[in-house]
């Protein structure tokens, strides 16, 4: 029996399991396979087979973009041909990357296949001169969508809205090319640092302040699906009215908050059942290191994480020893301007499109 007559459910089982870039090498075999392996039915297949191995995403003082699939010391990296000086990894969903460059353009890129589109501005953006914004993006299963998420709210010292405290919500669609407002965020999302939402669990995360007595710190969490706030449990022993100066990412799949305001050891809290304040574990790094610690990046087994350090460069940091030492990548230190995670994958931002 050739592989063309075995039954296209066959053939799914049997191509989900590769690797994409083998699956890429396949589709260049025959037009039958071409075809089979470009089916949205393929490539979610895949997506769900994949065993989600996490990948790092880098961007270099020169503003160039490399990845690392083999995440350990002495890491090989590999540059992606992305023309451009980039400045954020906003975020990441099932292999593809939100990346900002210096012009504050923003694009979504698969950095296996290369492919990438372009996020066009809401035409209900603010006048960046004289406002702040923060994106986030994301994946909603129950209109099948990934969606760009943008907070934005003017800078108090403007003269063109002095008056106006309220955080705008615009919501970008990417299956079908466009923006919308929906209603303004109930919280107050003006932080000391803006920073990218971390997505979790079909919501994007940020740190706010409450807009009750006392403006007391929140996790407010945007649901894609609803497309509305809703506030997430902080953990157990955080200063309620200071933690809106912490950092949230995503560290192992879970929602992450770090404190790195001390003079002594760094706190990690990870939320191991989303939703459940009981379920909030704490670690801290201790060690002496040249530079503070801005975020964490990856996890290297059960014992280690990747850090990203306030000098541009990349440490590991071994919970059960205590230690942290340099990462190398490439023969040598690692120097990084920002990072991310991410999973290989054959979504396209462009077959999402069309």
């Amino acid at each position: 029996m050739e592989a063309g007559d075995l039954p296209q459910e066959i053939l799914i089982d049997i191509f989900s399991r590769l690797p994409p870039k083998s699956v890429g090498k396949c589709r260049c075999l025959a037009k039958l396979w071409r075809k089979l392996l470009s089916t949205p039915q393929f490539i979610k297949s895949h997506l769900t087979r994949k065993t989600h191995q996490k990948n790092l995403i880098l961007i270099t003082p020169s503003h160039s973009v490399h990845s690392i699939s083999n995440i350990k010391d002495d890491a090989i990296s590999r540059k992606l041909e992305l023309p451009g000086d980039w400045t954020e990894v906003v975020g990441s969903c099932d292999g593809l990357i939100f990346l900002v460059n210096e012009d504050y353009e923003k694009f979504l890129v698969n950095p296996i296949t290369l492919q990438q589109i372009t996020v066009p501005n809401s035409p209900l953006a603010l006048n960046r001169r004289e406002s702040f914004s923060m994106h986030g993006f994301g994946y909603d299963c129950s209109s099948d969508d990934y969606k760009v998420v943008t907070l934005s709210y003017y800078d108090t010292d403007n003269e063109y809205e002095p008056d106006c405290v309220d955080t705008f919500v615009d919501v970008y669609s990417v299956k079908r090319g466009v923006w919308k407002r929906v209603d303004s965020s109930p919280f107050d999302h003006a932080v000391p640092e803006l920073s990218p939402g971390a997505f979790v669990n079909g919501a994007i995360h940020w740190l706010a302040s409450s807009r009750e007595p006392g403006y007391p710190s929140v996790i407010a969490a945007f649901n894609l699906a609803d497309e509305v706030f809703v506030e997430i449990p902080a953990p157990g022993g955080v200063d309620v009215h200071n933690f809106v100066f912490n950092k949230l990412v995503v560290l192992g799949g879970c929602l992450c908050m770090i404190d790195t305001r001390g003079n002594g050891p760094t706190d990690v809290w990870i939320m191991k059942e989303y939703g459940s304040v009981d379920s909030w574990t704490k670690f801290s790094i201790h060690g002496e290191y040249e530079w503070d610690i801005v975020k964490p990046l990856c996890l290297i087994g059960d014992e280690e994480v990747v850090l990203v350090t306030e000098g541009e460069t990349l440490v590991v940091y071994n919970r059960t020893e205590g230690t942290l030492r340099d990462m190398v990548v490439d023969g040598g230190l690692a120097v990084v301007r920002d990072g991310g995670t991410f999973v290989e994958s054959l979504v396209s931002p462009a077959f999402i499109v069309a």
